[in-house]
């Protein structure tokens, strides 16, 4: 009897584990098809049948519009610069009513030492705003720039100054030029 019972026993269990092994690859086909068609078909929606209800978030696209545009002030270097300034058909300064870039002189223009400052330069003198750099000087070398004023009167009264400036815009320049170009004409 004992044989008999051993006998069952192995064969129920031999039963048993293929059953169990069926199950399983079967189980395991099924979720693989499954999955298999949540990422192939996404319009049928069974991600939320599967794994919960979750809302559907819609982006709407907004035109943007832009209500002030502000450039925002670089960190740039100020440099320090001796000043003088000039007018228009002074024969002690030699001008006349034209820079030596060929422009008409008027107020916002300075003179520069053009290895120092090219010209179409545009600079900001720390309190009195922006000029270009339009025009040279016999006397104008190294950190030094010749301002132009409209009348004699502001000129003399302007008189010399230690000045300090920024380099605002000039596509061909580079900082560490006008360093170097202060250094040498010293």
């Amino acid at each position: 009897m004992i044989k008999k019972d051993k006998y069952d026993l192995k064969k129920w269990s031999g039963k048993y584990n293929i059953t169990i092994n069926i199950l399983f690859w079967t189980l395991l086909a099924v979720v693989t098809c499954v999955f298999s068609i949540v990422l192939l078909k996404p319009e049928l929606k069974l991600n939320s049948f599967l794994f919960g209800t979750q809302t559907e978030v819609i982006v709407k696209k907004e035109p943007v519009v832009i209500i002030e545009y502000r450039e925002l002030e670089k960190e740039s270097e100020w440099f320090y610069f001796v000043a003088t300034a000039y007018s228009m058909n002074d024969a002690k300064q030699g001008t006349n009513e034209t820079t030596s870039t060929g422009k008409q002189v008027r107020e916002g223009i300075i003179a520069v030492d053009p290895d120092v400052i090219p010209y179409g330069t545009i600079v900001e003198i720390k309190g009195m705003g922006y000029f270009v750099a339009e025009d040279c000087g016999a006397k104008i070398k190294g950190n030094r720039i010749d301002i132009y004023f409209d009348s004699k009167h502001q000129a003399k009264e302007f008189g010399k100054q230690g000045l300090w400036i920024r380099i605002v815009r000039n596509y061909n320049f580079q900082v560490a030029g006008i360093r170097q170009a202060i250094i040498d004409n010293q």
